[in-house]
């Protein structure tokens, strides 16, 4: 299996100009401690691997390349070296086509968090379409949702090709995705995606950008925190500040990995607590926060 075998059946092989992997965040090695296997084999043959942020470590970068040459941007929840080493925009021309890349975040933490507000998806797409016309582009590969979709407007196609990891210590990655962006000798182009879990087809988001942003996130991301815990993290959200809330989110990070491996049914206060109890990385005073929280 290799990128070439997901061309559209219609398509000639011989009016292709290039053919591009479309990567999004990994999160690595926080939330996924290794790139599922089939990435390499369904990007195989890719000229080139655009990957729209929250990389993580840039050594994930360096495994990709191992398929073809990588070109990145940063996001809102990345490293520290992956902020300061990679762009928060970028055009990237291919075969004639000119591609922007972002990870559509609002540098401004305020502005961030105002646009997380409200369910209109479409409202939020015009923002990735308005930036590609700034920059003259033809196509727009965006992250940050992990939402796989293709929207078009006004000669602009936005694609999300989904995500690796999950949105946070607190969600599951229902479906891991990657998409495979044609591009022709005649600059038309068509893009695929494809569900790593079952890479021998391609996939379809199935993604009404009409119905809401909530029910597409809904679609690829799913609790793993009981009711509980849940009432719990929100007051984390309130209290802490950034660093701290980053800390713990560290923490409970190593007992998330298990509720992905199937090894916990769930996030619950008593696990949840008893790694960040037996945390040596606590400063006292975050320490004593997190005890009034718990209790």
């Amino acid at each position: 299996m290799s990128a070439l075998a997901f061309l559209p059946v219609s398509v000639e092989q011989s009016a292709l100009a290039a053919v591009v992997g479309l990567v999004s965040d990994t999160h690595f090695p926080q939330r996924c401690r290794q790139l599922p296997p089939a990435i390499f084999d369904v990007l195989e043959e890719v000229d080139l691997i655009l990957h729209a942020g929250d990389v993580g470590l840039l050594s994930v970068l360096d495994d990709l390349s191992r398929i073809a040459p990588v070109i990145a941007v940063h996001g809102n929840d990345d490293t520290t070296e992956a902020e300061r080493e990679l762009p928060y925009q970028l055009v990237a021309p291919v075969a004639g086509v000119r591609l922007f890349l972002w990870h559509s975040h609002h540098q401004d933490p305020a502005a961030e968090r105002s646009s997380r507000i409200g369910d209109d998806m479409i409202e939020k797409l015009e923002r990735t379409v308005t930036a590609a016309q700034r920059a003259g582009a033809q196509i727009a590969v965006f992250g940050h949702w992990h939402i796989p979709l293709i929207y078009r407007r006004d000669g602009v196609t936005v694609v999300n090709p989904g995500a690796i990891a999950s949105g946070n210590e607190f969600m599951r990655q229902l479906i891991q995705s990657v998409a495979l962006l044609y591009v022709m000798k005649d600059r038309s182009h068509h893009i695929v995606h494809v569900d790593l879990a079952n890479p021998r087809c391609p996939f379809e988001p199935g993604v009404n950008v009409h119905g809401g942003f909530a029910a597409a996130l809904n679609r690829y991301s799913a609790s793993i925190v009981t009711p509980e815990l849940a009432a719990v993290v929100s007051e984390l959200r309130a209290l802490l500040t950034p660093d701290e809330l980053r800390l713990v989110r560290a923490i409970v990070a190593q007992v998330a990995h298990r509720c992905w491996a199937g090894e916990l049914p769930a996030l619950d206060l008593g696990n949840v607590w008893e790694q960040l109890e037996q945390s040596g990385d606590l400063p006292q005073n975050l320490r004593e926060k997190l005890i009034s929280i718990f209790d």
